[in-house]
């Protein structure tokens, strides 16, 4: 929308309002969808929509995507709400474009495409990493966690929590807030493995470093494509079946796809399977207990997603005696990881480079339904099953 030379031919700092945008702001409201605990409702609501402060950034939001985390928030009658509000605005992935900046804004223009991350701190500890922050009430989550998510029509926000996006990576921009997921997870995997000497003289000369991949949904797909780029072995278990059309997006990929449906965990652990790294993103509490067995010595499971609130007092049985053996005997290593810090987002959009150039088409073909606003109840009618990233279009 604005070309390179427009911008220079315009005094730095200064404040551009698109006539589109003129004209909201003359209405001061914006539209959102709203879900209200309460009753379980999602409907329309209407949000103050006021110019940005002298440090903020006005992002007109051109698409959000619904991904199982958002479909959980619209089940959950104890979801925090805003501080003074009966409802949140859902949605925590999005793409959008910078419209107006204030006066001390240095590092964005009007035009930049941006993904807004996810976690907003207490803005107290400004050198800690807000993503590790071990302190609910002091920290929110965008559309997730006590902060209104993404799905409105504008967002007034800090330039530490924008993201630029080349402008020929638009397309995918949705994809970066799950990649910045993997992202996390596997620098702090990497971490824990650099104690370990791979080329050790007892490993067979082919060896190579091992992950497993649980869960097809679109954070275990983005962090199947990341560990990709590197020299892994890859499996992936799932309850898909090989040949539909979301197990289709993997083939172009050089790793083991198994059904575990058809072919249990326990059948594959007595056949020697075995993983120096697990990423575990289904959120499933028994599923993911039962593959730590798979974890080999000095090894290390990432627990990418917590289950849903209605699984969380669910009673499972396990051979605890033996878990606490194999870590101990193995020096095995077991951590959560949730929601991503910015150094994890720019990181993404370095290997969602790469990625664009390798797999464009397969990623491009993750966004199959697209619904303009007024029939966002189609989208969240959606079977979450059949349709993997539906979008809803704000522009």
């Amino acid at each position: 929308m604005f070309s390179m030379e427009k911008r220079k031919s315009i005094p730095y700092p200064q404040e551009i309002i698109l006539p589109a945008i003129m004209c909201a702001m003359t209405k001061r409201t914006m539209r959102a969808l709203g879900y209200f605990p309460r009753n379980g409702q999602v409907r329309p609501v209407e949000l103050p929509l006021d110019p940005p402060q002298e440090d903020e950034i006005l992002v007109r939001i051109m698409k959000v995507a619904f991904t199982r985390r958002d479909r959980n928030l619209l089940q959950d009658l104890g979801a925090m709400t805003p501080q003074g509000s009966d409802f949140i605005v859902p949605g925590h992935v999005a793409v959008g474009k910078v419209v107006q900046i204030g006066g001390l804004v240095r590092d964005f223009q009007p035009g930049d495409i941006v993904v807004p991350t996810v976690r907003r701190d207490c803005n107290r500890c400004i050198d800690a990493r807000s993503d590790l922050c071990p302190y609910p009430q002091y920290y929110s989550d965008s559309g997730l966690h006590g902060a209104h998510g993404f799905a409105r029509e504008f967002l007034a926000i800090r330039s530490r929590y924008l993201i630029r996006i080349p402008p020929h990576l638009e397309h995918l921009a949705l994809l970066l807030t799950p990649l910045s997921r993997a992202e996390k997870a596997h620098e702090e995997a990497v971490q824990v493995m650099k104690r370990y000497n791979f080329f050790c003289y007892h490993n067979p000369e082919e060896f190579a470093p091992s992950a497993l991949i649980a869960g097809m949904g679109i954070v275990g797909i983005m962090t199947a494509f990341l560990l990709s780029l590197y020299n892994y072995r890859l499996t992936i278990f799932c309850r898909r079946e090989v040949d539909d059309d979301r197990s289709a997006i993997l083939k172009p990929l050089n790793l083991e796809y198994i059904n575990t449906q058809w072919v249990p965990p326990e059948r594959l652990e007595k056949a020697g399977y075995g993983f120096n790294q697990l990423f575990e993103t289904t959120g499933d509490p028994e599923f993911a207990f039962r593959l730590l067995s798979f974890l080999t010595s000095n090894s290390v499971a990432v627990l990418m997603d917590a289950p849903a609130r209605a699984s969380r007092d669910l009673e499972i049985e396990i051979s605890a005696g033996n878990l606490l053996t194999n870590m101990v005997h193995g020096n095995q290593v077991i951590l959560g990881s949730i929601k991503a810090g910015r150094d994890a987002f720019e990181s993404g959009v370095r290997h969602l480079l790469e990625l664009a150039d390798l797999h464009g088409e397969t990623l491009a073909s993750l966004f199959t339904q697209s619904y303009p606003f007024n029939e966002y109840q189609d989208l969240l009618n959606l079977d979450s099953r059949d349709v993997l990233i539906p979008v809803l279009d704000l522009e």
